[in-house]
């Protein structure tokens, strides 16, 4: 009965990350979810498929791209034809549950990240495939792969040029809309969740924290709970209420991502009381004074980031109305090699790659 209503659920055109959630989550085995093919992008729910649905299908791992406390990223690839051609993909390897987490914990935890990732199609957000075991029985999401590495990488060259930050800062931004649209917050905005593919097209990846604040029949939507994502990046309101608009909070990471992008470090070390820079800033706005460490800003991106880290959701910037923004408009953003304003336009990605794939021979 679960697979049949998954299979129902397969054939609709429209599917938002709430709605496949609330039904998968509560009627299926994690055998229920899988692509129809690795060369789809749809946003609709995966096929059913057996439970022995294996990476073996994608290819062989053979490098490690990074690893976190849940999960560990690697790269896989698939010999296309007789030619030589090959197909890379990306993978992210789960560890094992935690000890004080039970069955039931580790599989919602899991299956809810993939249940919401593998909704989504936007070029600016990362294509999730499938949900597969590998030969050790451990789960492992199939995901595109973006030979450009993230974008902290990218900054900490210190070779990205002022039109190709705010090219990928206008790119963050529409994929957070994006998701936000379709009632989902990300909770964990920042640099190294920001990936690019080599002609610099940027894609928001890792929705292990993310939280569906509005499900398909709700206007208004709920709040999001818990204290998630990277202390630099955290909205204030975070540490201070136990309930907050996620989709608000996103604004606040995406504006200190902007920071970052913009200067190359972090304007404080956390949004709280404890902090004297950030003291030091909410200082500024009452007072008039301009906050010193953003006086190497245009005055565009000054107006933009102080609405983006306005430390009160309620009158901070949501991602929409930074859509309709007239200067954010004007951002070129590259298709390629060439931008919205018909101008060659190269990204670091592109030029110095952080994440080269080795040929045969250099294995």
């Amino acid at each position: 009965a679960s697979a049949m209503m998954v299979n129902d659920l397969a054939k609709q055109k429209v599917m938002t990350p709430a709605s496949y959630l609330d039904h998968t989550t509560t009627t299926c085995s994690v055998a229920s979810y899988s692509s129809a093919s690795s060369e789809e992008s749809s946003s609709t729910a995966r096929r059913h498929r057996p439970d022995t649905a294996s990476l073996k299908e994608y290819g062989e791992c053979y490098k490690r791209l990074g690893s976190g406390t849940s999960a560990v990223v690697m790269a896989i690839r698939k010999l296309e034809d007789e030619n030589g051609s090959e197909r890379i993909y990306a993978i992210k390897q789960f560890r094992k549950k935690k000890k004080k987490e039970s069955d039931k914990e580790y599989m919602k935890r899991l299956t809810s990240e993939f249940c919401i990732s593998s909704t989504f199609s936007h070029p600016n957000v990362i294509h999730t495939m499938d949900l597969v075991l590998d030969e050790k029985k451990r789960y492992c999401t199939v995901m595109e792969y973006c030979p450009g590495g993230d974008l902290y990488s990218c900054i900490m060259t210190g070779r990205m040029s002022e039109i190709e930050k705010l090219c990928c800062f206008k790119q963050m931004v529409q994929g957070l809309a994006y998701l936000h649209s379709l009632g989902v917050a990300h909770r964990d905005i920042k640099p190294e969740n920001l990936l690019l593919t080599m002609e610099g097209k940027l894609k928001i990846t890792d929705f292990g924290v993310s939280d569906v604040f509005r499900y398909p029949w709700e206007s208004k939507g709920r709040h999001s709970a818990g204290l998630v994502g990277s202390e630099p990046y955290i909205a204030p309101e975070q540490f201070e209420k136990e309930e907050y608009w996620g989709q608000l909070s996103d604004v606040w990471s995406a504006g200190i991502v902007f920071y970052c992008l913009s200067l190359g470090g972090l304007s404080w070390r956390m949004a709280t009381k404890n902090d004297s820079s950030y003291m030091t800033y909410l200082k500024s706005l009452t007072t008039g004074k301009p906050f010193e460490l953003f006086r190497p800003l245009g005055s565009q991106e000054r107006r933009i980031l102080l609405r983006m880290l306005d430390p009160n959701p309620s009158s901070r910037i949501s991602s929409s109305q930074l859509l309709e923004d007239p200067w954010f408009k004007s951002i070129p953003v590259c298709e390629g090699s060439i931008d919205s304003s018909n101008c060659v336009h190269h990204h670091t990605a592109g030029i110095q790659p952080i994440c080269r794939v080795p040929s045969k021979k250099q294995l």
